[in-house]
């Protein structure tokens, strides 16, 4: 399953490297009661063998060797303005997951953009688990304006339009979404802040979890792009 993220860094320069690690630790939380513990995350290194030496995270926050490599690569960097890194579980086969965070603080292309993938997650296999984690995204970040929820391979193969969002499992957009405007979605949840309703998260299957090998689950995230796209309601 892959779930991205996207939203705009108000400002001019990129947070510090220990902000960025933070905002993954977050994350690692988030995780931990699905079966990854917050120790058995692992920073990027020249070799699997050489990442699994050092934990990325603690109780308290990032390690001093996370922090430390991430340094080092931004003294590589050619440009100040772009830092992406991520972490993984060290496992690269059966229960694990990986996920990166980059940030961009370019006038020109100031997007940012978190991309989780796992597998072998059964309890995110549970729409309204699932659900609670989205919601759980947007309190690290709340001025985000899109999140995919879905299998991979129907945002690279089976989505309608290319250069839009793609409803996959579920679809998060910053805007107020009602039944009358999207029949075809098996449930709509708002998303409310200070008591005005800025969001939803579209779910295309509410009782089991999407698969992109069922025609029927493609079918109907299909008519939600559609019937979103006639509205003018999914942005380009």
């Amino acid at each position: 399953m892959d779930i991205t993220l996207i939203f705009t860094l108000h400002q001019d320069t990129l947070p510090s490297p220990e902000e960025h690690l933070c905002h993954l630790w977050k994350i690692a939380k988030l995780l931990e009661p699905f079966g990854l513990p917050i120790e058995g995350w692992y920073p990027p290194a020249a070799t699997p063998k050489k990442s699994r030496e050092n934990p990325a995270f603690d109780r308290t926050g990032p390690t001093l060797m996370a922090l430390q490599i991430l340094r080092t690569e931004d003294e590589k960097m050619a440009t100040t303005n772009y830092r992406r890194t991520g972490v993984w579980t060290g496992k690269e086969k059966g229960r694990g997951g990986v996920y990166t965070l980059s940030f961009s603080s370019d006038e020109h292309n100031p997007i940012c953009v978190f991309n989780l993938q796992f597998t072998e997650l059964e309890a995110l296999h549970d729409a309204r688990t699932m659900v609670r984690f989205v919601l759980d995204l947007l309190d690290i970040w709340p001025a985000a304006t899109k999140i995919e929820v879905g299998p991979l391979i129907y945002y690279l193969k089976q989505q309608v339009f290319p250069n839009r969002p793609g409803a996959g499992w579920m679809l998060y957009l910053d805007r107020a979404i009602t039944p009358k405007e999207l029949p075809e979605a098996a449930e709509l949840v708002p998303v409310i802040e200070r008591g005005k309703q800025k969001g939803t998260i579209i779910v295309s299957v509410m009782d089991e979890v999407f698969s992109a090998d069922n025609p029927e689950h493609v079918k109907i995230a299909n008519a939600i792009e559609v019937r979103l796209a006639d509205q003018d309601l999914l942005p380009r």
